[in-house]
């Protein structure tokens, strides 16, 4: 029951830290820029109404911007800062001489994230399938499985990322800008180190049906939809048990 408590109370804490926190702005920038682009791109004086042009148009814009981008931001701004802003303000020891194990400290803050992350993700993925019209909606109950599952995996591997490195936010920023936009548009087997392109595979295999195009071959195969969506899978719960193990066994010798 005390342990129950205080997972509870360590996941409250951590969740109203988080939402009150510069991080919070951080990701504000990317989602008010996209909801930008959207008014300025699609918006039709004439006709008082947001729409896109073509489902290809919005499929885009998700793929490439959302998807690739933002969303990966989002995860980074609140899976490092959950566990290394403790870190990075030497606050973390006060947690480990409590008598809580460690993996329970891990999963609350995991558990705080968590939701904080999918609701950001999600509610500014439906405002924008909103002010999109037709294609928007048709877009959301495709692509949200994706979503879903790119979020979910993003935020374990950058809670490894916390518990595994000192300046987890550098190392995060480094992954999400050079592996995931760079590597995971390169040719050949090497961008299956991006959890991006599990997305895209996933997102194009979605709306092939509604006449969206994948990329070149030469430079994008995507996969099964069913064999990404278990790489994603795969991804997420290796992540979190590798920050687990990590998190349990090291000494942080830099809190003291």
């Amino acid at each position: 029951m005390k342990l129950l408590r205080a997972w509870t109370t360590l996941t409250s804490l951590t969740f109203r830290r988080l939402l009150w926190s510069a991080s919070t702005m951080m990701v504000m920038l990317p989602l008010s820029g996209c909801l930008l682009l959207v008014l300025r791109l699609y918006y039709h004086r004439g006709h008082h109404e947001y729409s896109f042009k073509e489902f290809r148009d919005f499929s885009e814009f998700m793929i490439l911007v959302f998807a690739s981008f933002v969303v990966p931001i989002c995860a980074l701004a609140y899976g490092t800062a959950s566990l290394g802003g403790d870190r990075e303000d030497r606050t973390l020891v006060f947690l480990l001489v409590r008598p809580i194990p460690r993996a329970l400290v891990l999963l609350a803050k995991f558990t705080a994230t968590l939701p904080l992350v999918l609701g950001l993700v999600v509610g500014s993925f439906w405002l924008y399938c909103r002010l999109s019209g037709e294609v928007g909606q048709m877009a959301f109950s495709l692509y949200l499985p994706a979503l879903l599952a790119m979020t979910f995996a993003y935020v374990c591997l950058f809670h490894l990322f916390a518990v595994a490195f000192r300046h987890s936010t550098i190392i995060a920023l480094i992954y999400a800008l050079f592996m995931e936009v760079l590597l995971g548009n390169l040719p050949g087997i090497v961008k299956r180190v991006a959890v991006n392109y599990y997305g895209r595979s996933i997102m194009y295999s979605a709306g092939a049906p509604e006449g969206l195009k994948s990329p070149d071959p030469e430079w994008f195969q995507p996969l099964e939809p069913e064999t990404a969506m278990w790489a994603l899978a795969g991804i997420a719960v290796a992540g979190l048990l590798l920050a687990l193990i990590v998190f349990s066994r090291r000494e942080y010798r830099d809190l003291t």
